[in-house]
């Protein structure tokens, strides 16, 4: 990039400043006494570029317009890119009190294209130069105050060395690894104490799901209760109304049991003399004939020819019905004798329950905890009710199938045996009651111990994220600076190139060459003493010198690194500390010092009359305009 023509209004000092016919080569010397606007000159070329100053930044803006005006604008013309065939723009940028910006590029014989947002121009400067404020401050604009050893972790040192997108994300990498650093700092004391509140709560995992199964164990023995209690009441008179039923059966069953008995020998003779007279009389007769005298036969014979049918069927049928009713009987008193067992069976089954221990049907720890909510001194987990109000209820279980219990025992049993099972029940529920109390409280700690299992989980995730996020940039960052090694050797040659072309030239041949380390640390080749120096070992004045030869050198090689194959440079008073006779040497050398470094812009309060410049400019203390 190379200045062609400034023009400013309301800035800084000047109301007018106008600086045309600015040579593409050489050196132009900006000329006055302190206080005279030198400085406002590069101010605002740097207000041009970037809407900022040197030394203002875009908060203190306000500070560039002149005293008692409303706006400072400046137009700066420069040219750019191929350096046989440059483009050439111009750039406007203006500046209200009211905070209003107003900015413009537009490249010439490109009328129709003007960009007018100061994004859009920021943009395309960066596109169309290849630096930013910050590479172009330190580079490009040097004031003596910066002729010193160049820090080596600058970006623009980076950007020189052709690393500038490594030392961008050399700069990422390790950013981000503080900020996962202290992530992790923030987070590790977290994870300790949630882990402490956690082991605090000391908690048992398989506490809950016991109680939980207790209570589901207390439930089902509870409803089996009120499931018998209710078969004992629907059924508590049935056993005396089976036993009266019962005993009627079994009357029946045995007198037709005894009528069939008597009726088959009945059946069987009066069969036989039947069928003996109908089909065989002459032989039954002759068999009455030894036995029977003739009266008698005359009786049999009329007994038989009238009744002795009769009667076998009438025998018979008797018979028959006999039988069934027998059977009936039988039936009735199986049935009876079913459901009685069943009362018997479900008697035992209530005897069973309220004697039995519901300690055992519990874990261990359950029973202990449940025991706290007993009010009393009583183990009511025993539930026994006194063993002398069912003594007898073993026999009546016996003989309760057949009826031969006593119905008012077995009723009063039956009576007792609800009763008593209606009273566990009621302490069994206060009992529930006790266990839904604990497995809510378990529930409560369960779920805080989630909560914290949870947020450890989360927050050692991420501590886990960020180690290895730290692992993998410092691997990265080890790449990228294996990487970038011979790209800094290659640049420190080049320098070391540079400045051994332009050294001699500024010292007048006392010094021919310099070595920079990796970490830019400059050594000094003496010709008089044939070795080198450490940079320490000689003058301020020569260090000056040296270091306006290092750092020209240095914006040589980002100037060739950003595409830029003419750049001007603007000095700023860098002879504050040289005697006249470096003075002269040095501005003698400027023209001739780089290719790349051909329009040189050098400050300073005055300048030694014998030396040629290609353009000075006198800046006048009293006067508010300059135009050259």
């Amino acid at each position: 990039m190379l200045i062609r023509s400034l023009h400013a209004k309301n800035f800084r000092k000047y109301h007018k400043l106008e600086v045309d016919d600015i040579p593409p080569k050489g050196v132009i010397t900006v000329a006055g006494l302190n206080e005279s606007g030198k400085t406002s000159i590069g101010e605002s070329i740097c207000f041009a570029l970037y809407g900022r100053t040197f030394v203002l930044d875009k908060k203190n803006l306000h500070k560039i317009i002149s005293w008692g005006r409303d706006n400072a604008e400046v137009t700066l013309k420069f040219s750019a890119g191929d350096v046989q065939n440059p483009d050439n723009y111009t750039l406007y940028r203006s500046f209200h009190r009211d905070g209003k910006v107003e900015v413009n590029l537009q490249k010439e014989g490109s009328e129709d294209i003007v960009l007018d947002s100061v994004d859009a121009v920021s943009d395309t400067l960066m596109k169309i130069l290849g630096f930013d404020y910050d590479a172009f401050a330190s580079s490009f604009y040097l004031a003596q105050r910066e002729l010193t050893t160049p820090d080596p972790n600058s970006d623009t040192i980076k950007k020189m060395a052709g690393i500038g997108d490594y030392g961008r994300l050399h700069d990422e990498f390790f950013r981000t690894n503080e900020k996962k650093e202290e992530t992790i700092a923030e987070l590790g004391p977290e994870v300790k104490l949630n882990q402490k509140n956690l082991d605090a709560m000391k908690l048992d995992e398989t506490l809950l799901p016991e109680l939980v199964d207790a209570e589901q164990i207390l439930g089902a023995e509870q409803s089996q209760r009120e499931a018998l209690v209710e078969f004992l009441d629907d059924n508590k008179d049935t056993y005396t109304d089976n036993s009266i039923t019962y005993s009627s059966a079994k009357t029946r069953r045995g007198f037709f049991g005894f009528l069939s008995i008597a009726l088959m020998p009945i059946i069987v003779i009066s069969w036989l003399l039947w069928i003996a007279g109908k089909y065989f009389p002459d032989r039954l007769q002759s068999a009455l004939s030894g036995f029977l005298d003739e009266g008698k036969q005359s009786l049999f014979a009329s007994f038989s020819e009238n009744w002795l049918l009769p009667v076998a069927v009438v025998s018979i049928i008797a018979y028959f019905i006999s039988a069934l009713v027998n059977i009936r009987a039988k039936a009735t008193m199986k049935t009876l004798s079913g459901e009685a067992t069943n009362i018997a069976s479900k008697i035992n089954e209530g005897h069973e329950h309220i004697t039995a221990r519901v300690e055992n049907l519990l874990p261990e720890r359950v029973v202990q905890s449940m025991n706290r909510h007993i009010k009393n001194d009583q183990d009511t987990l025993i539930l026994i009710p006194p063993r002398e109000q069912f003594a007898n209820l073993r026999q009546l279980i016996d003989d309760a199938p057949n009826y031969q219990s006593s119905k008012e025992e077995v009723t009063a049993a039956i009576t007792r045996l609800s009763g008593a099972i209606k009273k566990q029940d009621g302490e069994i529920e206060d009992l529930g009651k006790g266990l839904l109390e604990d497995i809510k409280q378990e529930k409560i700690r369960s779920d805080e111990a989630g909560i914290l299992r949870s947020t450890i989980k989360k927050l050692s995730s991420l501590v886990s994220k960020c180690e290895r996020n730290i692992d993998v940039n410092n691997i990265s960052i080890g790449l990228l600076q294996r990487a970038a090694v011979s790209s800094i050797e290659l640049f420190n040659k080049n320098i070391a190139n540079i400045s051994a072309n332009t050294l001699p030239k500024f010292t007048e041949g006392r010094y021919s060459e310099v070595s920079i380390g990796e970490d830019l640390s400059v050594k000094v080749y003496s010709d008089d003493k044939k070795d080198y120096m450490d940079f320490d070992e000689i003058s301020s004045g020569t260090q000056r010198q040296i270091m306006l030869a290092l750092r020209m050198a240095m914006s040589e090689e980002l100037a060739i690194n950003t595409g830029n194959t003419e750049q001007f440079i603007f000095l700023d008073e860098p002879f504050a500390f040289f005697d006249q006779k470096r003075t002269v040497s040095t501005l003698r050398a400027l023209p001739d010092v780089s290719k790349v470094i051909s329009q040189v812009w050098v400050v300073a309060q005055e300048f030694p009359s014998d030396v040629t410049v290609n353009k000075a400019i006198v800046c006048p203390l009293g006067s508010a305009e300059l135009i050259v």
